[in-house]
């Protein structure tokens, strides 16, 4: 039985806080339901997330590892990781001489899981055989979430940077629609997760033309984009000469190929300053967990009327969007508004303090507490109760925004 809820973070550019939202997102998801299992699977060649998960960014001195990933080097490795993920995947339908082969080699999970299948075209990658539970590792991680973890240059460039003795490139790494039969098997294994695994969430790099990043798009049902005021950022979604828009160079020929299943659930304005702790809705009909300055709340209406723009020239933007044709106009009778409504929200802008914290400790903001914290780097410091308390409840309107109500578990105390 599939996920109920399966959710691609995506952007064509780094620094727009995509990690940041889908690993405070991710926490406060397994934390809302703790009977469930939330899976985050790590497609950024950064690993960023994966460092957040297993102990936070901080570093003991310069050059130093990010303690997480020093501690994803130590407990897993390149065959239990995303890059062995991707590997596998590729060559799960193999036959069976070559998983027998692998075996023989020692340390490949394709060999391990796939020798003894008499008919390798029906093997199915376990996603299980490659999770690491990092709340065994960081308490303040929930422990019903999983990661497929990734280790930054150690497993993107030093084990799959170059060819195999075959001459092989990695699949990571090529060019043209290789990587479409992995994303099938990938889309199979995700469909074959236990029951108990209701949400699936994927962090992917900001190259939005990356294999990984078309896997997750492949696999998920929806796609969270989010979104900075840069005008620069903002129309690099539609056009890059790199040839790398999220919307023009990636989705849409996914699109016409049959191979995107995500479609947009949420555009989502990041890093948003507040005026006070109260739900909100600008003119134009975008619902906001707290209230922007009145000109935010301007720009955040121009940007969305961009994109509906978009849409109403070229159909193909607008199948991007999810359940699009099930818009209706709202009462004023106004069709632009309830689009607004529908896909557009904003994450309001951590202070400093609090977001270092969270992201040098590797502390989820839906686990944090006024007490004071000091991260290996040495920072120090603490927020307040009334900070955290606005900044958890913004976070769970997040989630139900990207899943549903029924997360809604009392938040932690403050």
């Amino acid at each position: 039985m599939a996920p109920t809820h399966s959710i691609a973070f995506c952007n064509n550019r780094g620094g727009v806080g995509k990690t940041f939202m889908a690993f405070q997102t991710a926490c406060e998801t397994a934390r809302a339901r703790p009977n469930k299992k939330v899976l985050v699977l790590d497609f950024s060649l950064y690993s960023d997330i994966t460092a957040l998960l297993l102990g936070g960014s901080a570093r003991e001195g310069f050059g130093a590892p990010m303690k997480g990933l020093q501690v994803t080097v130590e407990n897993t490795t390149e065959d239990t990781r995303a890059e062995g993920l991707i590997r596998d995947l590729e060559h799960a339908m193999d036959t069976d001489e070559h998983a027998a082969a692998a075996e023989k080699k020692g340390g490949s999970i394709f060999g391990a899981f796939f020798a003894k299948k008499k008919d390798a075209s029906t093997a199915t990658v376990d996603l299980r055989n490659y999770l690491i539970r990092p709340a065994d590792h960081n308490a303040a991680i929930p422990g019903n979430l999983y990661l497929v973890p990734s280790a930054g240059s150690v497993s993107w460039t030093d084990t799959q940077g170059t060819a195999d003795p075959a001459g092989h490139q990695p699949l990571w790494t090529r060019k043209g629609d290789e990587w479409w039969p992995a994303a099938q098997r990938l889309r199979a294994a995700v469909a074959s997760l236990p029951a108990d695994f209701e949400a699936v969430m994927v962090d992917t790099d900001h190259l939005a033309a990356c294999v990984l990043t078309k896997m997750a798009l492949a696999t998920c049902d929806s796609v969270v984009v989010p979104l900075s005021f840069d005008d620069g950022d903002f129309n690099r979604l539609f056009q890059d000469v790199t040839g790398n828009s999220l919307f023009t160079d990636v989705m849409i020929p996914m699109h016409a190929k049959r191979q995107l299943r995500a479609r947009v659930a949420k555009c989502v304005f990041t890093k948003v300053s507040s005026n006070k702790n109260e739900e909100t809705e600008t003119q134009g009909g975008i619902h906001s967990p707290f209230r922007p300055s009145n000109t935010v709340m301007a720009q955040m209406d121009a940007m969305a009327q961009q994109v509906w723009s978009a849409c109403m020239h070229d159909d193909r933007y607008r199948a991007l969007f999810k359940d699009v044709d099930s818009i209706a106009p709202g009462a004023d009778g106004n069709v632009v508004q309830a689009f607004r409504s529908r896909y557009f929200t904003a994450m309001k802008m951590a202070p400093d303090l609090a977001a270092n914290i969270s992201k040098m400790n590797g502390l989820p903001i839906c686990q944090m507490t006024s007490q004071t914290y000091v991260a290996p780097s040495g920072l120090e410091g603490q927020s307040g109760k009334a900070v955290l308390d606005g900044l958890k409840a913004e976070i769970q309107k997040l989630v139900n925004a990207f899943t549903s109500d029924e997360y809604n578990l009392p938040l932690s105390a403050s």
